[in-house]
């Protein structure tokens, strides 16, 4: 069946055909809340089914010419009502959505885009008209009938190992680890779930966008910290997802400030919540659900549940995968796994066996007690000291990175001795080195850094040492902040 590429529309096969349930089934019901400045806008299902009707018209118009196998959609992801149209339109003219992190710089969309031969649009609310200005008609065309293991989504890898590149994702893998995540972390059509991350990066498509079209919830965008502090307190989440950095943040607000008073689940991906931000999570009535994965895996690997999450650990592997641990370092083979780099079958070789094992690049350990996995870091960014001893520097930035006035961490090994650099949010009169050398007590001798510094300079996403999501790109802080003192 799936070997002829068309398939029938009887069932939910691809994310789309859960929507267009949606709209039939509950056409009244809120289906999408936005965050327009300020300002909620919200939308039914069937209003929202209206308006990706006339997206889609208006992008068969403009895809005429364009002659080619695959059709690409290109466009800067704000977080918008753009995203939306623009992500269900594709998939049902069988076109390839390539969301583009407007908020990485435009270096980075240029870059990346220019690797694509596709048909851009323009979402800049600034542009003079807006694009949605020229959805003129509606289309009455029925959706088209998709292949689901062909080409639906490019999202473009973080950065931190190295160049960035672009992974193609099916609507099967797509649809089923939505779904693997959904079995972890269940909520229902009554849930409102907010979403604050980049819909152009996998945590969000899948853990918020996915679950949403496949539970019926009612979706509120909004993105980053100030995104959730206006919209949250209107909306009253009910689920949500965020990075470390906003759950410690929030920790900081009053819970009817930041629209907490209905918040049951919070989950944390992208790196490790500290023990500390757990805990008083949990004091407050709220289960934080710690994950893990990786852009090629669209994206969930491991999830914990409401009933297993403990801090540190990020769950079991989620249904769909085969996992195997060789020397620490994580295997992956499974229904979810992307089908290669775009146009870049070499690397897709590197990393994914002739038997289909993705190399995750990851070293892991599985909790004795719980059966959970644990992320020690990265194969290539463990330090080896010269007696033999391993260290791995994400343990000690976690530590780190939980003191009030830091921001970001970094530990390298040079000159002989271990560095700890620190990014820092403010000014600070206390002795941050003490406060360090007394929180590192409980790490071994050899793992504790001989010398603490401040970068002059706060690091940078627009300079490619910050990924979008916060997290460090060793490689290009290497080459930016200390090769050229050598």
């Amino acid at each position: 069946m799936a070997a002829s590429g068309l398939l029938s529309r009887n069932k939910d096969i691809i994310l789309f055909d859960s929507f267009e349930n949606h709209v039939k089934r509950r056409p009244t019901s809120t289906a999408l809340v936005v965050d327009d400045a300020g300002r909620a806008e919200s939308f039914t299902w069937s209003e929202l089914a209206s308006l990706v009707d006339r997206t889609a018209g208006y992008l068969k118009k403009r895809l005429v010419t364009y002659t080619s196998e695959k059709t690409y959609v290109g466009y800067r992801s704000g977080n918008t009502l753009d995203d939306i149209l623009l992500t269900l339109s594709c998939a049902k003219i069988g076109a390839v959505n390539v969301p583009l992190n407007q908020y990485a710089g435009d270096k980075m969309v240029e870059a990346c885009w220019d690797r694509i031969d596709g048909l851009w649009i323009e979402t800049i609310r600034e542009s003079q008209p807006p694009w949605r200005s020229f959805i003129d008609s509606v289309s009455s065309d029925p959706p088209a009938r998709v292949d689901p293991f062909e080409p639906a989504l490019i999202l473009w890898t973080s950065g931190t190992s190295g160049t960035t590149k672009g992974v193609v994702l099916s609507h099967a893998s797509l649809k089923s680890n939505a779904a693997a995540k959904l079995a972890a972390v269940p909520q229902t059509c009554d849930d409102v779930r907010l979403t604050c991350l980049s819909l152009a990066h996998a945590y969000a498509r899948t853990c918020d966008l996915g679950t949403w079209l496949l539970s019926g919830c009612t979706l509120a965008l909004t993105y980053g910290f100030d995104g959730w502090n206006r919209l949250a307190p209107i909306v009253k989440p009910t689920i949500a997802n965020v990075v470390p950095s906003i759950a410690e943040r929030l920790l900081g607000l009053e819970a009817t400030t930041a629209g907490l008073e209905r918040l049951r689940v919070l989950g944390v991906g992208g790196a490790g919540l500290s023990e500390q931000a757990f805990e008083a999570w949990k004091s407050r009535g709220v289960v934080v659900t710690q994950g893990y994965g990786c852009s090629e895996t669209a994206p969930v690997i491991c999830s914990a549940t409401p009933n297993d999450a403990r801090a540190n650990l990020v769950g079991k592997p989620v249904q769909g995968w085969q996992t195997d641990i060789r020397d620490g370092r994580l295997f992956v083979k499974g229904e979810h796994l992307m089908i290669g780099y775009f146009n870049d079958p070499e690397a897709t070789k590197a990393k994914i066996d002739p038997d289909g094992w993705f190399d995750t690049g990851d070293l892991v350990e599985v909790d004795d007690l719980s059966q959970q996995y644990r992320i020690l870091g990265r194969t290539d960014e463990v330090i080896v000291l010269p007696n033999g001893h391993k260290i791995f520097p994400t343990t000690i930035e976690r530590l780190v990175n939980a003191l009030a006035n830091v921001e970001h961490s970094m530990l390298r090994y040079d000159d002989g001795r271990l560095q700890l650099w620190l990014d820092l949010k403010c000014e600070s009169d206390f002795d941050l080195q003490l406060q360090i050398e007394n929180t590192l007590q409980s790490q071994p001798h050899w793992a504790r850094p001989r010398s603490i510094d401040q970068f002059s300079i706060p690091l940078s996403i627009d300079e490619g040492e910050l990924t979008p999501k916060g997290t460090l790109c060793r490689s290009r802080i290497e080459k930016n902040r200390f090769r050229h003192h050598r």
